[in-house]
């Protein structure tokens, strides 16, 4: 049996929910609670779940994850 590992390491086609996701939970630590997603869609619900989640947190802003999501640039946090 033979592994490519190029293959195996290459990167993941993104998940615009789990991206969704991540952003609710962001917006939560620095204070955002408008989310940018039309009601009723499942990126909405998905935003929703993060931003439940952070809340639920006993300590959110540790958790939250470094790596820019689209539209942010080069910011870091």
């Amino acid at each position: 049996m033979r592994l490519d590992l190029m293959a195996l390491l290459a990167p993941a086609p993104r998940d615009p929910e789990w991206e969704a996701e991540k952003l609710g939970w962001r917006c939560f630590v620095f204070g955002n609670a408008n989310p940018s997603y039309r009601r009723g869609s499942r990126l909405r619900a998905a935003w929703q779940r993060g931003y439940d989640a952070a809340a639920r947190s006993e300590r959110p802003d540790p958790y939250v994850l470094c790596a820019p999501t689209k539209g942010e640039g080069d910011r870091r946090f």
